[in-house]
């Protein structure tokens, strides 16, 4: 077979700053227009296979409908997480007024970024600590960034790494799929030294050396701490028997979804994104759920009443139950749990119990480092501890750029991001700073919402839509401006982490106008 060329619209088909996705042969492209001039690349995002034409084109980069990765259109490169790999750039032509674009034979919508080779004349060894999001980000960046040295990428966990959000998503509720980022030859062919199941200890800041729990030892020359969080545990009788669950790794999600297959009750005790997360899996695996909580409502803290009843309605329409405002005071059982016994006496019985009540941060080993209250270490905007120390991810405090607040964030989107740039810093790259705006999401039954943006306080809440009828978006304000949104309308909050990342800070009535 021979490269396919096809002619897939007209010159005046798109207007500068618009896009269209058509097929050449079986491949299908997104054709964009930027300043007249035209490109293709493949058309679905690299994380989840969202359909690019749906999101949104600002210049050259392109923000994904979905997760909100962010590409260049001109030749495809990822630019932000999630989702790793660069779009698949093809070669366009015009011709008698029409837009023709060339697929090479095989060609896929997707390819790996570049990735330096380690060279025998850098003797510089850089590790990190912690193989998630943030870890595994920075090790593939400090290749693609141009690092010869070595690198030692070492987790604790013993699965290479993984996509963690999908663990409670689609990975528990369908109890199928691998959700593996990368497979073990990737780390192989770009000389990254992936070590899993290997607990650091203790890190030597005099003697640049890292400990760990199997008597060895790294030396480096910089270090990124990357350790993640890990469940906070319930202290009550019982807690120690068969069939009670904490929802963080791979291994903990096949083993809750092995347990399901036998259950027909659950106790999810949380009402967390992961606890109501899960509650929503468990549903849809057919299992009676009960969910209970000290909170009077899901996400109130964060997300306020409104939307709180909204999930809490979401999951009842769904047969889910809750307890709420109320503690657990013990866990029955013989060997394996049987019930939950709760604080004023009430008793549900359970064939298992899932506990999501909070992760705290895993900085155990960084004892020589002044740490914070809860737990994290604070680090400069360019992720920097000391000199040659760089921390990122759930352990990290930085500086808010908008407010100059500090702040902690367990997200996946921005732990990734955080790897990005510590690469970059332990680089010495200028412009190594984050300045970027927090993005989460959380999908419970059919529903998807998004959060964008960071308010740890805020002083009202303006909605656009009706919650009750499910179709809204709610910004939070503060001192006048809007500090964060969260909603089910997926196009515009990706319209509205697009306006954020160029005016972080916005009153709602510019907001509002600016994104149509």
């Amino acid at each position: 077979m021979a490269d396919t060329r096809e002619a897939i619209a007209s010159v005046d088909a798109l207007a500068d700053g618009e896009m269209l996705q058509a097929d050449v042969g079986s491949t299908s492209v997104l054709l964009s227009r930027i300043d007249g001039q035209f490109y293709a690349v493949g058309a679905h995002c690299t994380h989840y296979g969202a359909p690019l034409a749906e999101g949104v084109l600002h210049g050259s980069t392109l923000t994904c409908p979905w997760h909100h990765a962010v590409f260049d259109v001109t030749d495809g490169d990822h630019l932000q997480p999630p989702g790793r790999d660069c779009l698949t750039h093809f070669d366009v032509s015009i011709e008698d007024g029409q837009v023709y674009v060339t697929v090479p034979e095989g060609a896929d919508e997707h390819r790996l970024p570049h990735m330096q080779r380690r060279s025998a004349d850098d003797t510089r060894h850089f590790v990190i600590l912690g193989a998630g999001a943030a870890g595994s980000s920075a090790a593939e960046t400090l290749r693609a960034e141009g690092f010869g040295g070595r690198i030692t990428l070492v987790g604790a966990d013993p699965d290479p790494p993984y996509d963690r959000p999908a663990l409670t998503k689609s990975f528990l509720s369908d109890a199928d799929g691998d959700p593996t980022l990368r497979q073990p030859a990737f780390y192989a062919d770009d000389d990254i030294d992936l070590e899993t199941g290997k607990t650091a200890t203790a890190v030597r800041r005099g003697a640049q050396t890292v400990e760990f729990d199997d008597g060895s030892t790294l030396g480096y020359d910089r270090l990124l701490v990357a350790t993640g969080s890990e469940p906070r545990r319930l202290d009550v009788p019982g807690a120690g028997l068969d069939g009670i669950y904490y929802m963080r790794s791979l291994a903990d999600a096949r083993a809750l979804s092995t347990a399901a297959e036998k259950a027909e009750t659950a106790v999810v005790i949380g009402s967390s994104f992961i606890g109501m997360e899960t509650a929503s899996a468990l549903t849809r695996r057919g299992l009676d759920v009960t969910v209970v909580s000290v909170d009077r409502l899901p996400f109130l803290t964060i997300l306020g009443p409104s939307v709180g009843h909204y999930f809490l309605d979401l999951h009842r329409d769904h047969g889910v139950s809750f307890e709420l405002g109320i503690g657990v005071e013990k866990f029955e059982g013989h060997e394996h749990v049987e019930a939950v016994e709760l604080a004023g006496g009430g008793r549900l019985e359970a064939d298992l119990v899932v506990v999501g009540v909070g992760v705290r941060p895993r900085t155990d080993m960084l004892g020589e480092f002044d740490l914070a209250g809860d737990g994290g270490v604070d680090v400069d905007e360019t992720l920097r501890v000391d000199e040659d120390v760089f921390a990122a991810g759930d352990i990290a405090r930085f500086p808010d750029f908008r407010t100059g607040e500090r702040i902690r964030i367990e997200h996946w989107r921005t732990a990734n991001q955080h790897g990005q740039v510590a690469a970059r810093a332990m680089l010495d790259r200028p412009d190594a700073k984050y300045r970027e705006i927090p993005f989460f999401w959380t999908r419970q039954f059919d529903v998807s919402v998004k959060y964008v943006g960071h308010a740890t306080a805020y002083e009202e809440v303006v909605f656009d839509g009706t919650v009750s009828g499910g179709e809204f978006v709610a910004y939070y304000l503060r001192d006048g401006t809007v500090r964060a949104a969260c909603g089910t309308r997926g196009d515009v909050l990706t319209a509205i982490q697009d306006i954020l990342s160029r005016n972080p800070l916005p009153r709602l009535s510019e907001l509002r106008n600016r994104r149509g």
